[in-house]
């Protein structure tokens, strides 16, 4: 009788055990099935940018610029960011006070890596690695 019981026991306590690892497996399943498998996380990297400012192709002193920006801004906000600019419909019209000078025919325009803009400032989307160089002269 004695012996009976402690089988008894033992396979109450047995199925009792098994039966709270399945709840426990099951609570874990359940759970990680309302956790999306791919969680997309919004990142933003950064990048570089050369910016080098001149007046009829000569450099302007202490106004070469690299800078660290993120990934996704156009030329306009980071200009404003790190210039004095003053700017109309995302032209710029002056840069740390240089001036455009209509009346000469002086006009800020810009090359990115070597080659002539086609678009403002405020639609021109940053790369990294851009070598923006912004030039004073006339047209």
């Amino acid at each position: 009788m004695i012996n009976k019981m402690k089988i008894t026991f033992i396979a109450f306590t047995a199925l009792t055990l098994a039966a709270c690892g399945t709840i426990n497996q099951m609570t874990v399943e359940e759970s990680s099935a309302l956790v999306p498998s791919e969680v997309k996380v919004a990142t933003t990297e950064t990048i570089t940018t050369s910016i080098i400012i001149q007046e009829e192709g000569k450099v302007l002193t202490n106004s070469s610029k690299e800078l660290k920006s993120e990934e996704g801004q156009n030329l306009l906000e980071v200009m404003k960011e790190n210039y004095d600019i003053t700017a109309k419909d995302g032209f710029i019209s002056a840069i740390d006070k240089y001036e455009q000078n209509e009346k000469e025919g002086k006009y800020w325009l810009y090359t990115i890596n070597g080659k002539e803009a086609t678009v403002g400032a405020a639609d021109y989307v940053l790369e990294d690695e851009d070598v923006i160089v912004w030039n004073l002269d006339g047209i």
